[in-house]
């Protein structure tokens, strides 16, 4: 009898505990479902749409390149020709007010010229030709930052009058393109929740939170019209006009939204 209450005893507290850990069991499982129903699950509606913003700057820089290339039968005397050159254009910018800290040297190379000596054949046999150093080549690539726009004709031209026969640009951008982005970016998103309301409205349901966001950074245009890249002639004159258009900067979001 007593063996038979302690097995009695034991199946009651056992079915007891069974109960009490499906019980609980059963509240996180429920807890679980109602935090994903809370945050957006993948089972509930949501809306999602595309912002577009763009902002139109007018630039505020001008950046131009510009390359001195000098020939020598050695090395220093190449490089003296160059280096007098240079001279002559870092004190033609230092006069248009370009500060040293926006003019800085990109490339600087050293290279031989070669000439080739012709072979000439005899009884069928070719030899070689002789190839022979000639002299060598200095070549400079410097950029300058123009933070006074209306002055990238003025650089244009006074690197011309010096001779400098490779030029390019100027390219025009906006210095705090990062400010403009966030401008852009804002638009695109506010751009997106109209969207979001509108179809909102006619589904007869209410915006809730976000659940989901994306963003692409839609480009930079540049609407500027100058002599673009390439050489440019030699020919002394002041100035050169380059009008300075427009940049067009553009953000792309998209948005998920709940839906109640």
């Amino acid at each position: 009898m007593e063996n038979n209450y302690d097995f009695k005893k034991f199946t009651f507290i056992s079915g007891g505990v069974a109960l009490i850990t499906i019980a609980l069991l059963a509240i996180v499982m429920s807890l679980s479902e109602w935090k994903m129903m809370s945050r957006g699950g993948s089972n509930s509606a949501s809306i999602t749409v595309s912002g577009e913003g763009e902002i139109t700057a007018a630039p505020d820089i001008a950046t131009v390149n510009f390359t001195i290339r000098e020939s020598a039968k050695t090395v220093p005397e190449a490089q003296k020709l160059a280096e007098s050159k240079m001279i002559k254009a870092l004190a033609s910018l230092s006069t248009l007010g370009i500060d040293k800290k926006d003019t800085k040297t990109v490339s600087y190379t050293v290279n031989p010229k070669y000439e080739s000596q012709p072979s000439y054949c005899a009884n069928g046999y070719c030899p070689a030709g002789k190839t022979t150093i000639t002299g060598y080549e200095i070549s400079e690539s410097v950029q300058v930052k123009v933070r006074k726009i209306e002055k990238a004709g003025d650089v244009l031209g006074a690197l011309g009058a010096i001779n400098i026969t490779e030029i390019s640009g100027p390219e025009f951008t906006v210095d705090d393109i990062n400010k403009v982005n966030a401008d852009a970016k804002v638009k695109a998103i506010a751009d997106a929740r109209v969207k979001a309301k509108a179809t909102a409205n006619a589904l007869g349901v209410s915006l809730g939170a976000i659940i989901q966001y994306s963003e692409d950074n839609g480009g930079y245009y540049p609407v500027a019209y100058g002599l673009g890249g390439g050489a440019m002639k030699s020919q002394a004159m002041d100035s050169v006009s380059v009008p300075t258009g427009e940049s067009v900067i553009k953000a792309h979001v998209s948005v998920t939204y709940s839906v109640n």
